[in-house]
């Protein structure tokens, strides 16, 4: 659907066609009505890639035929926009507040069409519900294809670690570059006998992932305070200095002695947790 229609029907209803929304518009202070708008001015082309999109109701669709004989939608009654009602609010905004052309902007449309009225106003509010309900994706996620995790999770993968109980039964400690892959990998694995196996050789206390390596890098390199800012944010720390080495030309080699004093920073970072656990402070 283009942007500008959206923006005409929004000049034309205003808060109507939102009103089956969640929420009401969060102004540009939200990171996300910030990052719609630039991409509005300074990139317009590109907002259907980078944009989820709308999720409309409407009780009625008409349909008609062109002379090319390709059918196309001629009317949609009851047009209410139940998920995405700040990216249609920041089109208009952006358009009429910081004067920026949205001519070239397109975004994706999803229409449902409820057809028994009386059911509209109870399938709305789900529809809204389900389409804000899906698994956040973390600062972290996004680095999951950096080169730094590649290799990490390729050389993890290579090494086994000795059973510690002097037996012959040699564990990997699994490397997940991508949350949820330790799940995802296991049930791959089909049967319950298989899937058995799998985790004897991949214990669940050898996971590794992404903000346990931030954590286990900045405290080795004594960086306590940036450490306690939390997970996401330690990370985001941690990959600027991966960065910055990558840029200066002395990349962090990832091999397997690497690897290894990674798994030796965890052992000491567990044995230290329960000492201080026990301490109860």
């Amino acid at each position: 659907i283009k942007g500008s229609l959206l923006r005409d029907l929004y000049d034309r209803y205003g808060t109507r066609l939102l009103e089956r929304n969640v929420r009401a518009f969060l102004q540009a202070r939200s990171n996300v009505n910030r990052g719609i708008r630039d991409t509005i001015i300074e990139e317009p082309n590109m907002f259907l890639a980078f944009n989820n999109g709308i999720t409309v109701t409407a009780n009625k669709v008409s349909i008609e035929t062109n002379e090319k004989g390709n059918e196309y939608i001629s009317r949609i009654s009851d047009f209410q926009v139940v998920n995405g009602g700040q990216t249609v609010a920041s089109l208009w905004h952006t358009n009429v507040k910081n004067k920026a052309k949205i001519n070239d902007v397109y975004l994706q449309m999803k229409l449902t069409v409820i057809n028994n009225e009386d059911n509209i106003d109870i399938i709305a509010p789900l529809i809204s519900k389900y389409s804000n309900a899906q698994n956040a994706v973390n600062t972290a996620d996004f680095s999951a294809n950096d080169p730094f995790h590649r290799n990490l999770e390729k050389v993890a993968q290579s090494i086994y670690a000795p059973d510690p109980t002097g037996g012959n039964m040699e564990t990997i400690w699994f490397y997940e570059r991508s949350r949820g892959s330790y799940a995802e990998t296991k049930n791959g694995e089909l049967t319950p006998a298989r899937m058995r196996t799998w985790q004897k050789i991949h214990p669940t206390h050898q996971r590794l992932d992404k903000l346990i390596i931030g954590k286990l890098e900045n405290t080795w390199r004594k960086l306590p305070h940036i450490v306690c800012w939390g997970a996401q944010k330690n990370f985001s720390h941690f990959m600027v200095y991966v960065s910055e080495c990558v840029a200066t030309g002395s990349d962090i080699e990832v091999n397997v002695k690497y690897f290894k004093d990674i798994v030796a920073k965890r052992i000491i970072w567990k044995a230290t947790e329960k000492i201080i656990n026990k301490q109860k402070i």
